[in-house]
């Protein structure tokens, strides 16, 4: 008799929750939309508030970097406390960046806003889970209501790309970041119509998450600074940033309270799946950072144009994406992640060799394609590696584990391309060709870095009485099911 009542329970959810989930999906829209936009926006800002190398690598990643640090932290603040609250805060906080942001008049005060972006993100995409699985019974309308927060992330990178070029070319660069104003505004309404969901009031440990974004920006904007900063302030700058490491892995095992549980960062496919995800973003943001820069300054397209012209990557990605777990289930994980991989690599050697010198429709359309259908594999096969490996229970903060990796890889990779001195430079003077090696070589380095995590761990298993390395490959996909 229960399962007869489940339909009539869901009916009324829907109706008194459906159109109020949809906004709380929309802050998924707003970050997808904050991380590609920059792309399309870092021209006109470099030229704007006549930012130095440094500072457009830190306008760029800064975001991931505080959307990396702070997201372990912030999910415990909404397992810990109001989730409706939670969410609200970091919603308004977003917004206070977006606000930042346009009235910047300086390269760190830009900088600064997009910290704070980024912050509020951390906080809010929890946040919104939590409340989609307190409100929505499980079954077929949680299931629903998660499908479309998912796909909320790929419109937004999409539309970041074409809606914030478009008023940057039309109204400026400003006009691009107070676009977000009103959709916070929105959300903020609609979620005090909600019920509160209370926490669990357990404790949370800020200072880790402050050493651990801090650790994190410092190594970043070091790396980038290279050429610029003598080697002793290098030096001196990543030694703090490994002492805060330090200090939080030292606080983790002394309160007993470590920010990923051992089983999982000491998983060899968990560590796989996170270093293959690393070198990916590190590729993917990198090249797309050099491409907006060398469309805007020297082939001479706007903003919008810009933006056109990289659509087709997120377009791809989402549609092969529909197709990437059915591969996975069919191949096993390692297999499509090494073809996935592969293929941005050769697509980005292709850029690098060739593709800036061809028309738009046979050098940077193509490539553009292959490295949105290589996302696209690699992102579940990664993902799904990853968390078979661990216990049920371990599968959200292994999900963590595997965002922290890609943004902070996405941040390295900004970093990278700077220090090398592979940034576009107005006139032609240096073009994103020696750029797109550097990424590629990202791919490679993260590649041959998975082999050895995998061959080891197959050696180290044969060497134990009664056990056998599972092949990779072979793994069973039960997330699918």
């Amino acid at each position: 008799m229960q399962e007869e009542k489940q339909p009539p329970n869901e009916a009324v959810a829907t109706d008194v929750s459906w159109w109020r989930i949809g906004f709380i999906c929309s802050v998924l829209l707003l970050e997808g939309m904050s991380s590609s936009s920059i792309n399309v926006q870092i021209a006109a800002l470099g030229s704007s508030l006549h930012l130095t190398p440094v500072q457009l690598q830190l306008t760029a990643s800064i975001f991931l970097v505080a959307y990396a640090g702070l997201l372990p932290a912030a999910g415990r603040l909404v397992d810990a406390w109001d989730r409706r609250a939670m969410f609200m805060i970091g919603v308004g906080v977003f917004g206070l960046g977006s606000v930042l942001c346009a009235a910047a008049t300086s390269g760190w005060w830009l900088v600064l806003g997009r910290f704070v972006q980024g912050a509020g993100a951390a906080f809010s995409a929890p946040a919104a889970i939590a409340l989609i699985t307190a409100n929505l019974p499980p079954g077929r309308l949680r299931n629903k209501a998660l499908a479309l927060y998912g796909s909320m992330g790929a419109a937004g990178f999409t539309l970041g790309l074409v809606i914030p070029g478009f008023l940057v070319t039309q109204l400026g660069w400003r006009a691009s970041f107070l676009v977000y104003v009103p959709l916070v505004v929105a959300v903020l309404v609609v979620t005090r119509t909600i019920d509160s969901a209370p926490g669990t009031g357990a404790r949370v440990d800020a200072v880790s998450a402050v050493a651990l974004t801090a650790s994190v920006i410092l190594a970043v904007g070091t790396v980038g600074s290279i050429g610029e900063t003598s080697l002793w302030a290098s030096g001196g700058l990543l030694a703090a940033a490994a002492g805060l490491a330090a200090l939080l892995v030292h606080r983790g095992r002394r309160r007993g309270t470590r920010m990923f549980p051992a089983g999982v960062v000491r998983s060899p496919r968990v560590i796989v799946g996170c270093v293959a995800l690393a070198g990916l973003f590190a590729a993917i943001v990198a090249s797309m950072y050099l491409t907006g820069l060398e469309l805007a300054l020297n082939r001479g397209h706007d903003e919008f144009a810009v933006g056109l012209a990289l659509a087709p990557q997120s377009i791809s990605n989402a549609a092969v994406g529909m197709w990437g777990g059915r591969l996975v289930t069919r191949f096993g994980p390692g297999r499509v992640l090494a073809a996935g991989m592969a293929l941005v690599a050769c697509a980005l050697g292709y850029l690098g060799a060739v593709g800036f010198q061809l028309p738009y429709a046979q050098g940077l359309l193509p490539a553009t394609l292959a490295i949105g259908s290589g996302v696209a594999l690699c992102y579940p096969a990664a993902s799904i590696m990853a968390v078979s490996a661990v216990r049920p229970q371990e599968h959200g903060t292994t999900s963590a584990l595997l965002t922290v990796f890609q943004n902070v890889g996405g941040a390295v990779g900004l970093a990278l391309v700077t220090a090398f001195g592979a940034v576009p430079l107005a006139g032609g003077a240096q073009g994103p060709e020696a750029g797109m090696y550097i990424s590629a070589a990202c791919i490679l380095v993260a590649g041959v870095a998975s082999l050895a995590v995998l061959s080891r761990n197959a050696r180290r298993m044969q060497g134990t009485p009664g056990s056998t390395a599972e092949p990779v490959q072979k793994m069973t996909v039960h997330q699918e099911s």
